[in-house]
Protein backbone atom coordinates (compact mmCIF):
# COMPACT_ATOMS: atom_id res chain seq x y z
CA UNK A 1 0.00 0.00 0.00
CA UNK A 2 1.32 3.67 -1.18
CA UNK A 3 1.04 6.13 1.46
CA UNK A 4 1.61 9.91 0.42
CA UNK A 5 1.37 12.42 2.73
CA UNK A 6 3.79 15.09 1.39
CA UNK A 7 6.37 15.69 -1.50
CA UNK A 8 9.01 13.94 0.46
CA UNK A 9 7.00 10.56 0.13
CA UNK A 10 6.20 11.33 -3.13
CA UNK A 11 10.30 11.40 -4.06
CA UNK A 12 11.04 8.25 -2.03
CA UNK A 13 8.00 6.31 -4.18
CA UNK A 14 10.08 8.13 -8.05
CA UNK A 15 13.23 7.25 -6.45
CA UNK A 16 12.16 3.68 -6.22
CA UNK A 17 11.34 3.46 -9.78
CA UNK A 18 14.18 4.85 -11.08
CA UNK A 19 15.90 2.35 -8.95
CA UNK A 20 13.88 -0.56 -10.30
CA UNK A 21 14.88 -0.07 -13.89
CA UNK A 22 18.70 0.55 -12.84
CA UNK A 23 18.34 -2.75 -11.06
CA UNK A 24 16.78 -4.35 -14.31
CA UNK A 25 19.90 -3.05 -16.67
CA UNK A 26 22.22 -4.21 -14.02
CA UNK A 27 20.69 -8.01 -14.41
CA UNK A 28 20.74 -7.44 -17.87
CA UNK A 29 24.26 -7.14 -18.70
CA UNK A 30 25.49 -9.37 -15.50
CA UNK A 31 23.62 -12.05 -17.91
CA UNK A 32 25.78 -11.20 -20.86
CA UNK A 33 28.64 -11.27 -19.13
CA UNK A 34 28.25 -14.48 -17.57
CA UNK A 35 27.71 -15.88 -21.48
CA UNK A 36 30.62 -14.19 -22.86
CA UNK A 37 32.83 -15.55 -19.77
CA UNK A 38 31.23 -19.12 -20.45
CA UNK A 39 31.80 -19.09 -24.38
CA UNK A 40 34.90 -18.51 -24.15
CA UNK A 41 35.86 -20.45 -21.70
CA UNK A 42 34.55 -23.66 -23.73
CA UNK A 43 36.69 -22.28 -26.64
CA UNK A 44 39.96 -21.83 -24.26
CA UNK A 45 39.21 -25.57 -22.86
CA UNK A 46 38.40 -26.87 -26.34
CA UNK A 47 41.13 -25.21 -28.53
CA UNK A 48 43.91 -23.73 -26.85
CA UNK A 49 46.90 -25.47 -26.46
CA UNK A 50 49.04 -22.87 -24.21
CA UNK A 51 48.75 -19.46 -23.33
CA UNK A 52 51.25 -18.55 -25.91
CA UNK A 53 49.70 -19.86 -28.94
CA UNK A 54 46.45 -19.06 -27.87
CA UNK A 55 45.71 -16.38 -30.71
CA UNK A 56 46.96 -18.46 -33.16
CA UNK A 57 44.59 -21.20 -31.78
CA UNK A 58 41.51 -19.72 -31.69
CA UNK A 59 41.92 -17.51 -34.78
CA UNK A 60 42.29 -21.03 -36.90
CA UNK A 61 38.89 -21.33 -39.44
CA UNK A 62 37.84 -17.31 -38.35
CA UNK A 63 36.69 -19.01 -34.28
CA UNK A 64 37.86 -15.76 -33.05
CA UNK A 65 36.04 -13.24 -35.36
CA UNK A 66 32.83 -15.20 -35.35
CA UNK A 67 32.91 -15.10 -31.61
CA UNK A 68 33.37 -11.82 -31.57
CA UNK A 69 30.67 -11.40 -34.29
CA UNK A 70 28.25 -13.39 -32.17
CA UNK A 71 29.03 -11.10 -29.26
CA UNK A 72 28.07 -7.54 -30.78
CA UNK A 73 25.02 -9.06 -32.39
CA UNK A 74 23.96 -9.95 -28.66
CA UNK A 75 24.71 -6.94 -27.21
CA UNK A 76 23.42 -5.17 -30.34
CA UNK A 77 20.31 -6.99 -28.99
CA UNK A 78 20.86 -5.84 -25.46
CA UNK A 79 20.82 -2.67 -25.69
CA UNK A 80 17.23 -2.70 -27.84
CA UNK A 81 16.13 -4.25 -24.84
CA UNK A 82 18.09 -1.36 -22.72
CA UNK A 83 16.07 1.48 -24.39
CA UNK A 84 12.48 -0.55 -24.01
CA UNK A 85 13.39 -1.07 -20.16
CA UNK A 86 14.25 2.87 -19.89
CA UNK A 87 11.23 4.02 -21.79
CA UNK A 88 8.77 1.85 -19.63
CA UNK A 89 10.20 3.17 -17.09
CA UNK A 90 9.99 6.84 -18.07
CA UNK A 91 6.34 6.40 -18.51
CA UNK A 92 5.48 4.68 -15.74
CA UNK A 93 7.37 7.76 -13.91
CA UNK A 94 5.68 10.49 -15.51
CA UNK A 95 2.15 9.03 -14.72
CA UNK A 96 3.06 8.15 -11.18
CA UNK A 97 4.75 11.37 -10.81
CA UNK A 98 1.54 13.30 -11.88
CA UNK A 99 -0.86 10.91 -9.85
CA UNK A 100 0.58 11.15 -7.27
CA UNK A 101 1.43 15.04 -6.92
CA UNK A 102 -2.40 15.89 -8.41
CA UNK A 103 -3.70 13.76 -5.37
CA UNK A 104 -1.87 15.45 -2.93
CA UNK A 105 -2.82 18.76 -4.48
CA UNK A 106 -6.76 17.82 -4.31
CA UNK A 107 -6.81 16.60 -1.28
CA UNK A 108 -4.56 19.31 0.56
CA UNK A 109 -7.02 22.36 -1.33
CA UNK A 110 -10.06 20.17 -0.33
CA UNK A 111 -11.00 20.52 -3.85
CA UNK A 112 -11.62 18.51 -6.92
CA UNK A 113 -9.76 19.78 -10.24
CA UNK A 114 -11.72 16.99 -12.76
CA UNK A 115 -8.08 17.02 -14.36
CA UNK A 116 -7.96 14.01 -16.63
CA UNK A 117 -4.05 12.27 -17.44
CA UNK A 118 -2.45 12.91 -20.71
CA UNK A 119 -2.71 10.19 -23.08
CA UNK A 120 -0.02 7.52 -23.79
CA UNK A 121 0.88 9.86 -27.09
CA UNK A 122 0.74 13.15 -25.33
CA UNK A 123 3.18 11.81 -22.85
CA UNK A 124 5.81 10.13 -25.55
CA UNK A 125 5.99 13.94 -27.02
CA UNK A 126 6.98 15.20 -23.85
CA UNK A 127 9.20 12.44 -23.18
CA UNK A 128 11.27 12.93 -26.48
CA UNK A 129 14.54 15.44 -25.57
CA UNK A 130 14.82 18.19 -27.98
CA UNK A 131 18.29 17.94 -28.25
CA UNK A 132 18.72 15.00 -31.25
CA UNK A 133 21.81 13.62 -29.85
CA UNK A 134 21.23 13.83 -26.58
CA UNK A 135 18.60 11.35 -27.25
CA UNK A 136 18.02 8.00 -25.50
CA UNK A 137 18.45 5.94 -28.63
CA UNK A 138 21.51 7.87 -30.28
CA UNK A 139 22.97 7.89 -26.64
CA UNK A 140 22.86 4.30 -25.87
CA UNK A 141 23.93 3.54 -29.76
CA UNK A 142 27.08 5.17 -28.69
CA UNK A 143 27.58 3.40 -25.79
CA UNK A 144 26.95 0.11 -27.60
CA UNK A 145 29.31 0.82 -29.98
CA UNK A 146 31.84 2.24 -27.60
CA UNK A 147 31.53 -1.66 -25.65
CA UNK A 148 31.68 -3.56 -28.27
CA UNK A 149 35.13 -1.59 -29.51
CA UNK A 150 36.38 -1.90 -25.98
CA UNK A 151 35.69 -5.71 -26.03
CA UNK A 152 37.12 -6.45 -29.11
CA UNK A 153 40.01 -4.72 -28.38
CA UNK A 154 40.19 -6.33 -24.88
CA UNK A 155 40.08 -9.80 -25.63
CA UNK A 156 42.30 -9.40 -29.20
CA UNK A 157 44.82 -7.97 -26.87
CA UNK A 158 45.16 -10.28 -24.11
CA UNK A 159 45.14 -13.02 -26.66
CA UNK A 160 48.07 -11.63 -28.16
CA UNK A 161 49.93 -11.56 -25.01
CA UNK A 162 49.41 -14.58 -24.30
CA UNK A 163 47.85 -13.87 -20.71
CA UNK A 164 45.52 -16.91 -20.39
CA UNK A 165 41.98 -16.88 -19.72
CA UNK A 166 41.47 -15.26 -16.33
CA UNK A 167 43.11 -11.91 -17.12
CA UNK A 168 41.44 -12.20 -20.15
CA UNK A 169 38.23 -12.64 -18.19
CA UNK A 170 39.25 -9.53 -16.30
CA UNK A 171 39.30 -7.30 -18.77
CA UNK A 172 36.23 -8.05 -20.14
CA UNK A 173 34.54 -7.99 -17.18
CA UNK A 174 36.13 -4.29 -17.12
CA UNK A 175 34.75 -3.40 -19.84
CA UNK A 176 31.09 -4.88 -19.37
CA UNK A 177 31.12 -3.10 -16.12
CA UNK A 178 31.91 -0.03 -17.78
CA UNK A 179 28.81 0.05 -20.31
CA UNK A 180 26.88 -1.15 -17.46
CA UNK A 181 27.76 1.72 -15.42
CA UNK A 182 27.16 3.89 -18.30
CA UNK A 183 23.81 1.92 -19.20
CA UNK A 184 22.53 2.77 -15.61
CA UNK A 185 23.54 6.20 -15.84
CA UNK A 186 21.15 6.60 -18.87
CA UNK A 187 18.54 5.26 -17.09
CA UNK A 188 18.95 7.89 -13.71
CA UNK A 189 18.97 10.50 -15.56
CA UNK A 190 16.34 9.67 -17.99
CA UNK A 191 14.16 8.40 -14.83
CA UNK A 192 15.05 11.83 -13.69
CA UNK A 193 13.89 14.05 -16.35
CA UNK A 194 10.62 12.31 -16.76
CA UNK A 195 10.18 13.36 -13.55
CA UNK A 196 10.90 16.75 -13.82
CA UNK A 197 8.36 16.82 -17.02
CA UNK A 198 5.63 15.68 -15.44
CA UNK A 199 6.08 17.91 -12.48
CA UNK A 200 5.71 20.53 -15.17
CA UNK A 201 2.58 19.32 -16.96
CA UNK A 202 0.85 18.64 -13.59
CA UNK A 203 1.65 21.60 -12.52
CA UNK A 204 0.05 23.92 -14.96
CA UNK A 205 -3.21 22.19 -13.79
CA UNK A 206 -2.21 23.10 -10.30
CA UNK A 207 -2.02 26.97 -11.54
CA UNK A 208 -5.12 27.36 -12.67
CA UNK A 209 -6.30 26.71 -9.22
CA UNK A 210 -3.69 27.95 -6.67
CA UNK A 211 -0.34 29.79 -6.82
CA UNK A 212 2.55 27.46 -7.20
CA UNK A 213 6.07 28.54 -6.32
CA UNK A 214 9.01 25.38 -6.83
CA UNK A 215 12.21 24.81 -4.98
CA UNK A 216 15.32 23.44 -5.91
CA UNK A 217 16.44 20.37 -3.84
CA UNK A 218 20.14 19.37 -4.03
CA UNK A 219 21.34 16.03 -3.06
CA UNK A 220 24.26 17.15 -0.84
CA UNK A 221 27.33 14.67 -0.78
CA UNK A 222 30.55 14.30 -2.24
CA UNK A 223 29.10 13.51 -5.26
CA UNK A 224 26.88 16.96 -5.76
CA UNK A 225 28.27 19.00 -8.48
CA UNK A 226 28.94 22.59 -7.75
CA UNK A 227 26.54 24.41 -9.71
CA UNK A 228 23.96 21.99 -7.97
CA UNK A 229 24.92 23.01 -4.71
CA UNK A 230 24.38 26.74 -5.43
CA UNK A 231 21.02 26.12 -6.53
CA UNK A 232 19.96 24.05 -3.58
CA UNK A 233 17.07 26.11 -1.71
CA UNK A 234 16.60 28.84 -4.76
CA UNK A 235 13.17 29.49 -5.98
CA UNK A 236 11.89 29.96 -9.47
CA UNK A 237 11.51 33.06 -10.63
CA UNK A 238 7.85 34.44 -12.01
CA UNK A 239 8.31 32.88 -15.37
CA UNK A 240 9.20 29.21 -13.77
CA UNK A 241 12.84 29.22 -14.08
CA UNK A 242 15.72 28.41 -12.15
CA UNK A 243 18.87 30.32 -12.97
CA UNK A 244 23.09 29.25 -13.02
CA UNK A 245 24.86 31.97 -14.00
CA UNK A 246 23.99 32.35 -17.97
CA UNK A 247 21.99 29.34 -17.88
CA UNK A 248 18.22 28.81 -16.80
CA UNK A 249 15.80 25.89 -16.64
CA UNK A 250 12.25 25.25 -15.12
CA UNK A 251 13.57 21.81 -13.65
CA UNK A 252 16.17 19.31 -13.12
CA UNK A 253 17.30 17.71 -16.19
CA UNK A 254 15.43 20.38 -18.35
CA UNK A 255 18.86 22.44 -18.74
CA UNK A 256 19.86 20.66 -22.27
CA UNK A 257 23.57 20.86 -20.75
CA UNK A 258 24.86 17.45 -20.72
CA UNK A 259 26.82 18.69 -17.79
CA UNK A 260 23.77 19.81 -16.03
CA UNK A 261 21.81 16.93 -16.76
CA UNK A 262 23.47 13.64 -16.84
CA UNK A 263 23.40 11.74 -13.53
CA UNK A 264 21.36 14.61 -11.71
CA UNK A 265 19.76 13.71 -8.49
CA UNK A 266 17.99 16.68 -7.86
CA UNK A 267 13.94 17.49 -7.44
CA UNK A 268 11.38 20.25 -7.27
CA UNK A 269 9.88 20.94 -4.38
CA UNK A 270 6.46 22.77 -4.39
CA UNK A 271 4.52 25.78 -1.96
CA UNK A 272 1.17 25.71 -2.47
CA UNK A 273 -0.33 29.38 -1.94
CA UNK A 274 2.94 30.44 -0.61
CA UNK A 275 2.66 26.96 2.08
CA UNK A 276 4.12 23.30 1.76
CA UNK A 277 1.67 20.25 1.09
CA UNK A 278 0.74 17.71 3.42
CA UNK A 279 -2.46 15.35 3.92
CA UNK A 280 -3.14 13.16 6.88
CA UNK A 281 -6.38 11.61 8.12
CA UNK A 282 -7.27 14.00 11.13
CA UNK A 283 -4.92 16.95 10.49
CA UNK A 284 -4.82 20.64 9.35
CA UNK A 285 -2.06 20.97 7.32
CA UNK A 286 -3.06 24.42 5.84
CA UNK A 287 -3.28 26.01 9.64
CA UNK A 288 -1.47 29.62 9.25
CA UNK A 289 0.74 28.65 12.99
CA UNK A 290 1.23 25.13 11.86
CA UNK A 291 2.88 26.26 8.60
CA UNK A 292 5.00 29.34 10.39
CA UNK A 293 6.40 27.26 12.86
CA UNK A 294 7.32 24.33 10.13
CA UNK A 295 9.48 27.33 8.07
CA UNK A 296 10.97 28.36 11.46
CA UNK A 297 11.85 25.30 12.21
CA UNK A 298 13.17 24.68 8.96
CA UNK A 299 15.48 27.68 9.00
CA UNK A 300 16.76 26.45 12.28
CA UNK A 301 17.61 23.07 10.80
CA UNK A 302 19.70 25.18 7.96
CA UNK A 303 21.54 27.45 9.69
CA UNK A 304 23.36 24.59 11.25
CA UNK A 305 23.83 23.17 7.72
CA UNK A 306 20.96 21.01 6.56
CA UNK A 307 20.18 20.88 2.81
CA UNK A 308 16.42 22.09 2.61
CA UNK A 309 15.22 18.72 2.03
CA UNK A 310 17.27 17.66 5.03
CA UNK A 311 15.49 20.30 6.84
CA UNK A 312 12.40 19.82 5.72
CA UNK A 313 12.38 16.27 6.86
CA UNK A 314 13.72 16.74 10.26
CA UNK A 315 11.03 19.43 10.78
CA UNK A 316 8.39 17.85 9.44
CA UNK A 317 9.09 14.91 12.14
CA UNK A 318 9.01 17.83 14.95
CA UNK A 319 6.31 20.13 13.91
CA UNK A 320 2.89 18.47 14.62
CA UNK A 321 -0.25 20.23 12.35
CA UNK A 322 -3.34 20.64 14.60
CA UNK A 323 -6.31 18.28 15.13
CA UNK A 324 -8.90 18.54 12.91
CA UNK A 325 -12.11 17.06 11.22
CA UNK A 326 -11.12 17.30 7.86
CA UNK A 327 -12.16 15.30 4.14
CA UNK A 328 -9.65 12.71 3.38
CA UNK A 329 -9.00 10.11 1.11
CA UNK A 330 -6.44 7.90 0.97
CA UNK A 331 -4.08 7.88 -2.61
CA UNK A 332 -5.22 4.62 -3.82
CA UNK A 333 -9.22 5.33 -3.24
CA UNK A 334 -8.08 8.87 -4.60
CA UNK A 335 -6.66 6.59 -7.63
CA UNK A 336 -9.95 4.22 -7.65
CA UNK A 337 -12.31 7.35 -7.99
CA UNK A 338 -10.47 8.71 -10.45
CA UNK A 339 -10.19 5.84 -12.65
Amino acid sequence: MVQIHNQLDIIEQIDKFIARSESEIEELFAKRLKEILATLSNMYNKFVTSDETSYTDLNKYNRLSKELERIATALNNDYKQVVKMVEVSQQRIYVEQYLMMMYLFEVYQSTETGFSLPNAETIAIALKNPIEFLGLVPTLEQHRNEVIRKLNIEITSSLMSGEGYWKMAERIEKAVGFSKHKARTVARTEGGRARSIADEAVTEEMKKYADIDDMWLSTLDTSTRHAHRELDGQKSDDEGYFHYKTMKARAPHLWNVASMDINCRCVKLKLINGQLPSVRRGRDYRDPGYQQRLADKIAEHMANGDTYAQAYKKANKRVIAPSVVVPFITYEDWVDKAK
